[in-house]
């Protein structure tokens, strides 16, 4: 029977402190110089990396309108938090598949990491 997935959210809805740590991690991979905040750019590199593609111009300006940015429009750490807490509230599905493709597993745990090379391995091969 297989292991249920840790939770996620409390029963009060607030971020369990693991998953808390978990989004910091994966907002520092693509926080280029440490800011606190991602450009437009590293928004777009995160939803490629999440979801194939960048966010549309609609989206982007969603996040901006709806999220914590700075006064120069880049999503602060606090408003990748409350994009997380708003799809974890309506879409927890999203948000496993989300944590899987940033390797980590049921438990929370980093099982594998794609930032550090994107390609996949290829074996190889022996030379006779």
């Amino acid at each position: 029977m297989p292991k249920e997935p840790v939770q996620l959210l409390d029963d009060e809805e607030n971020f369990t402190p693991r998953f808390e740590q978990v989004l910091e991690e994966i907002f520092k991979r693509f926080d280029k110089g440490n800011k606190g905040s991602w450009t437009t750019e590293e928004i777009n590199e995160f939803a490629t990396q999440t979801n194939g593609k960048p966010f549309d111009k609609e989206t982007l300006e969603e996040i901006e309108t709806f999220f914590e940015v700075t006064e120069g429009g880049n999503l602060t750490t606090n408003g990748f938090m409350q994009m997380y807490h708003l799809q974890t509230q309506n879409d927890p599905e999203e948000t496993w598949k989300d944590l899987k493709t940033y390797g980590y597993d049921d438990s929370l745990n980093l099982v594998s990491s794609r930032t550090e090379d994107e390609r996949p391995e290829t074996p190889a091969t022996e030379s006779s």
